[in-house]
């Protein structure tokens, strides 16, 4: 099978302003990586989650230039910056008012060049971070018409969800695929950092014990039985994002947390390969739909607990 030739995309921050004007508005495309710098268990670098987004992005772009060859492609740095970092040190997190603000700022930095694309690779379940980005989405489209399109918020949705399209793709099932019990550095951001970046991976990954969900006590508890409810009555959606809450909350007050969640030893790189694959081809349609629809319309995400997305205002 013949491969796709290597695509060449552009580097915002070593071009020149006489280079930045003489780019097509109408069919040029901005990308950046956007995930925090966090701990990944005993196993994984802090920076796996840019590592891992960085790595999306280059085959967003190897993907975008086959289907659209009349498209350039411009990268930015990536920003070690996101909400909802594991709560432990080593971590760095940042308020999600403060993602939001930097996200808006590039935005309207590159509409008001008359620019309309900014792409987003991104690897970070957080919740507040994951508002924050399609808060941030939603206020450049209202004010410039400007497309910020981050496909993981639909792609976390799908994995948690066991969505049966995505699933399929997949081919890794229940507690493989990043959903609430393989949430962090277990089987799933393990098999993709053996995909994207094997040399950063401690080979004693292998000899790693699962960390299994913790029983919901306390607050989480309290979520997880109105969430039961508010399925009960009706509001599948809205119950299923707080039982996922409540699994998070469980989670990280759990006094005896560790570091990561699932199970490391599980991981492969063809099972990385699998989810890279699919999460491409998700990314892909949005991206797709974006630059078909030429500022005729908005392209929207919906990420799990959205209805609470005034929570991206509260402090970490």
């Amino acid at each position: 099978m013949q491969q796709d030739p290597e695509v060449k995309a552009l580097e915002y921050v070593e071009m020149s302003l006489p280079q930045l004007q003489a780019l097509d508005r109408a069919t040029t495309v901005f990308l950046v990586s956007v995930s925090p710098i966090e701990v990944h268990g005993p196993h994984l670098p802090v920076g796996t989650d840019v590592f891992v987004a960085e790595h999306l992005l280059n085959r967003y772009i190897r993907e975008l230039a086959r289907r659209r060859p009349d498209l350039t492609f411009v990268k930015l740095p990536p920003l070690f910056t996101g909400a909802d970092a594991l709560p432990v040190a080593g971590s760095l997190s940042v308020p999600a008012a403060h993602v939001e603000g930097v996200l808006k700022a590039y935005g309207k930095g590159l509409a008001r060049q008359g620019f309309k694309y900014l792409f987003v690779a991104d690897n970070h379940g957080g919740p507040r971070h994951q508002m924050a980005i399609e808060a941030a989405a939603r206020a450049l489209w209202k004010r410039h018409r400007f497309y910020l399109v981050d496909p993981f918020g639909l792609e976390f949705k799908h994995m948690v969800q066991h969505d049966a399209a995505f699933m399929n793709k997949t081919g890794l099932g229940p507690g493989a695929c990043g959903d609430d019990s393989d949430s962090h550095a277990g089987t799933n951001e393990t098999s993709l950092m053996l995909a994207c970046s094997p040399s950063r991976v401690d080979p004693r990954y292998a000899e790693i014990p699962a960390s299994l969900p913790p029983p919901a006590r306390g607050m989480a508890l309290f979520v997880k039985r109105l969430g039961k409810l508010i399925w009960a009555f009706g509001g599948v959606r809205f119950g299923r994002d707080l039982n996922h809450l409540a699994n998070t909350l469980a989670w990280v007050n759990d006094p005896n947390m560790k570091p990561y969640m699932g199970n490391p030893s599980a991981a492969s790189q063809e099972a990385g390969e699998a989810m890279l694959a699919a999460r491409v081809e998700v990314a892909v349609e949005l991206f797709e739909k974006a630059l078909g629809s030429a500022g005729r319309e908005p392209v929207h995400i919906v990420p799990m607990l959205w209805s609470l997305r005034v929570m991206r205002r509260l402090p970490e």
